[in-house]
Parts: C-alpha cells; structure tokens; sequence
C-alpha cells in the first residue's frame, strides 16, 4: 500500500510485444479514477534480467476541483531486450484504499509476454546476381569508400626533450596527488551507497523543505497549496521518524512523537495541519487561513529539528 485513497482502474499496456533484440518498446503502468492521484507512488514492474529497463517518464492528465482530483497518472518504462527469446512481463499489483466500501483492494495487471526475434546480420552485402553466380554471396569493399586522410605522421626535427618538461612533470607527480584524493572520494562514496537508510532520509529531507517552498509560491491556490502542504508533512515524517506512507496513522504517529520526547503542543500541533489538509478540500478558506497553516507548519518543523536529532 503505497498510500492511494479513492476509487481507481488499474492496467498495464506494451507499445508493441514483437520486436528484435536491441530494438526498444515502452511499457506503461497507469491508474485512472478519482482519488489523490499525486500524493502516491506507482508500483515498479520485476523484469527478466536480459530486459535493461531505464528510469520511468511520469505522465499525469489529472483534473482538480473541489471535489477533489480526478484522472490518470502513469509510468513509462524504456526497455531494451537485448537477447532472443519470450520474455514474460509478471502482473503488476497496486493496492489503495477504496473510499466507497471503506476497504483496502489489490488490483493486478494482465501478464504479458514479450516475443524477441535474433538481430540479423547486415556484414554481408548481395552484388548483382546473374545465371552463373545465383546463390554466391558478394562482400563490398567499403575501402574504396573511404575518405581522404586529413591526418599525417609528420614529427618535428628538432623536438623539444620530454624529461624533464611540463608534461613529464605532470604525468609523474599528478597520479602522487590524485590517487590519494580519489581514495577518499571512493571510500566516501560507498558509504553514502551502502547508508540506505541514511539516503533515504536526506532524500525525504529536501523533499520536505522542497514542497514546503513549493506551498509558499502556491499561496491563494487552495488546491495547490495543500497539496504542496500535505506532501510537506509527509516527507518530514519520513525524514524524521524513519517511517513509510504505508504506516501512516494518526495513532502511530502521535505514539513515535511521544517516544521521541516531542512537546505534547508540536505533537497535537502537527497532526492538526494533516487534518487541515485534508479538509481543505472540502470547505471554503480565505487566503489568509493558507497563510496562517504556512506560517504554523514552517514553526512547528524548526520546533521539531530542535527535538528530533
């Protein structure tokens, strides 16, 4: 569960499913409904491994009004075979919770199969065929093609020595300099890697404090804003408290709050901009109760980065 809340279609479509190998088809994993088609993840597809599969283009066609979003929002997928074969594409599950029955569903995608043909070889060239020579296969000389050479081998007579000059000096006492910085550059780097966790909190970090500026521009759209406040919330949570959208509840919240030795008065505090949020779509607001929530969010977050070390 990744946090969708609505009533929702489910599917997922090839651009083509016969191709040759290292040619490339898109594969796209869509949601259409009504719901809060922004605030989610779109689940990932498990591919074969001989299918090199590239960072998805997110494509949104959602209409906002005030009862709320309405539309589709999808994830397109590059993929390159790169050997023969049938490659099966397995179902694709997403899950949301369906305001209708007040129930958590699992939609699942059709599987689909993906039929690779061999790359033929385009070595051999076929000359002119007469009676004699039918079946006889002719290999063009491309050398007779080819351009006029514009580089020569000349060298300097009197070539200046190389011991001894700027550049033996610099390939000799540049590696002296370099080697070293590299090494800590390399072991710093791998534990960035391997500090998952750690990277995931720096991620949701910047996304906090980036929809949170994203909020501020948006003052006097009700839609956007909170929106953009929600989304804020959310992503200080996740930074802070090293829990997952799947979790989020007001209990579970309130409880890590209270274990971490947060103030009662930024605890209720905080949990009261969710809910503005999520009545914000439903009922009028005056541009200065969006300015008032900003104003709340942006002191009760410093007030938090005190507490939450």
């Amino acid at each position: 569960f990744s946090g969708a809340v609505g009533e929702f279609d489910f599917e997922a479509n090839v651009s083509r499913s016969s191709l040759i190998a290292t040619e490339a088809f898109r594969l796209s994993i869509e949601v259409k409904g009504k719901g809060n088609l922004k605030l989610f993840e779109l689940p990932r597809p498990n591919l074969p491994a001989a299918l090199e599969i590239y960072e998805p283009e997110r494509s949104e066609n959602i209409d906002t009004s005030i009862s709320g979003m309405r539309g589709s929002t999808a994830d397109n997928y590059t993929i390159v075979p790169n050997e023969e074969g049938q490659y099966p594409i397995p179902s694709v599950a997403f899950s949301y919770f369906d305001l209708a029955s007040e129930s958590y569903k699992t939609l699942l995608s059709n599987q689909i199969v993906i039929s690779v043909k061999p790359d033929p070889s385009k070595s051999a060239v076929l000359g002119p065929v007469s009676a004699k020579e039918k079946g006889t296969v002719v290999y063009s000389n491309m050398g007779q093609f080819s351009p006029f050479k514009t580089k020569t081998s000349l060298e300097l007579i009197n070539r200046p020595p190389f011991y001894g000059s700027l550049l033996f000096w610099a390939l000799l006492l540049g590696p002296l300099v370099f080697i070293p910085l590299l090494i800590v550059y390399t072991k710093i780097k791998g534990k960035r890697a391997l500090d998952i966790t750690g990277n995931k909190i720096r991620k949701n970090n910047k996304l906090a404090r980036k929809y949170l500026s994203e909020a501020k521009r948006s003052m006097g759209k009700k839609e956007l804003f909170y929106i953009a406040l929600e989304r804020a919330l959310h992503n200080y949570l996740k930074a802070k408290l090293k829990i997952e959208t799947s979790e989020f509840s007001k209990d579970k919240i309130k409880l890590l709050l209270t274990e971490k030795a947060v103030v009662g008065d930024d605890a209720s505090g905080f949990l009261g901009l969710l809910e503005a949020c999520e009545l914000a779509r439903y009922t009028p607001l005056q541009n200065s109760d969006m300015k008032r929530d900003y104003i709340a969010a942006s002191e009760i977050i410093n007030r938090l980065d005190k507490q939450l070390r």
